[in-house]
C-alpha cells in the first residue's frame, strides 16, 4: 500500500512544482519587459542600453521640452475621456438589455457587443478608416472616438453584465412593489449597486484608450495625433531613452489606475 501512496505523493509534488515553475516564468515574461523599459529611461547617454551605464532623469525633464509630445498626451487625456463617457452611457444599458432583457436573438445581441474584442484592433481600425471615406468622413477626433468607443465598448458590458448576473432579482421586485416604476428602480436602486463595476469598465477604458494604437493609427487626424501614434512616428526616427520614459509613464499611469480600482472597488468582486 505504501508504493502507491508514495507515487502518488511524488506525483503530486512534481505537478505542483511544475504548476509553481510555470507561474514564475509567466510572471517574469510579464514583468520583466515593463522593468527592462523603466530601467532604459534612467540611461544618461544617448541611446537606448541596457543594463543602463547610470542613473538620471534627463529623458524625463526633456519630455517637458518637446511641446509635439506634450500636445500629443493632452489629445490623448481628451480623446481617452471621451471613449470613457460613450462607453459608460451605451455599455450600461445594452449590459442591462443583455442581462435582463427578454428579447429574440439575445444570443446573437450579446455575441454582437463582445465581438469587438475578439477582434484585432487593426481590423477595427482600417474598417473605420474604409467606412468613414466611404461616407466622406474625414479622420478626426469625432471618428477617432467612435472607433475606439467601438473597440473598448466590451470593457464595460462584460464588467456589468458580470455584475449585474450577481445581483438579487427581489430587489427589483420589491422596489416595483412599494410603487416605483421600472425607470425608478433603475437609476434608484440598480444603478448604485452597478457602480462598483461601472467605476472598473470606465478605468479599464480610459487606459485601453489612451494606450490604444492599432485603431488610433488608421483614424486620427494627423493635426492632432495622440500619444500612441506619435511615439509609433517617433520610433522611426529616434532611439533615445526618451522613448522608455514617456513609456515609463504610460506604465506607472496604468498601475495607478489598477490600484485605484483595487483600493476604491476591490478586485476581488470580479472574482465571484
Amino acid at each position: 500500500m505504501s508504493g502507491p501512496r508514495q507515487m502518488i505523493s511524488l506525483g503530486d509534488r512534481l505537478a505542483r512544482g511544475m504548476l509553481i515553475a510555470l507561474t514564475v516564468m509567466s510572471i517574469v515574461l510579464l514583468v520583466a519587459p515593463s522593468l527592462i523599459v523603466i530601467a532604459i529611461s534612467f540611461e544618461p547617454r544617448g541611446y537606448i542600453a541596457f543594463p543602463p551605464s547610470g542613473f538620471s532623469l534627463r529623458w524625463y525633464w526633456a519630455l517637458l521640452e518637446r511641446q509635439q509630445l506634450l500636445d500629443s498626451i493632452l489629445v490623448s487625456l481628451r480623446i481617452s475621456v471621451m471613449v470613457m463617457v460613450v462607453c459608460l452611457v451605451l455599455g450600461i444599458p445594452a449590459a442591462f438589455a443583455g442581462t435582463r432583457g427578454r428579447f429574440p436573438a439575445k444570443t446573437a445581441f450579446n455575441a454582437f457587443l463582445l465581438a469587438p474584442q475578439m477582434m484585432p484592433g487593426m481590423v477595427i481600425g482600417i474598417a473605420s478608416l474604409f467606412f468613414g471615406a466611404y461616407i466622406s468622413f474625414r479622420a478626426s477626433d469625432l471618428m477617432l472616438v467612435l472607433s475606439l468607443s467601438v473597440f473598448c465598448l466590451p470593457f464595460v458590458v462584460r464588467i456589468v453584465m458580470a455584475r449585474l448576473a450577481g445581483l438579487d432579482p427581489l430587489l427589483d421586485e420589491a422596489s416595483a412593489n412599494l410603487g416605483a416604476g421600472k425607470f425608478e428602480t433603475f437609476f434608484r436602486v440598480t444603478l448604485p449597486q452597478l457602480a462598483p463595476a461601472a467605476f472598473a469598465g470606465a478605468a479599464f477604458t480610459f487606459i485601453e484608450a489612451f494606450d490604444n494604437v492599432t485603431v488610433s493609427l488608421f483614424t486620427s487626424d494627423v493635426r492632432a495625433r495622440p500619444l500612441p501614434v506619435e511615439l509609433y512616428y517617433l520610433v522611426q526616427f529616434e532611439s533615445s531613452p526618451l522613448i522608455a520614459a514617456i513609456s515609463s509613464l504610460e506604465i506607472g499611469l496604468s498601475l495607478v489606475v489598477m490600484l485605484v480600482i483595487a483600493r476604491a472597488v476591490g478586485l476581488e468582486r470580479f472574482g465571484r
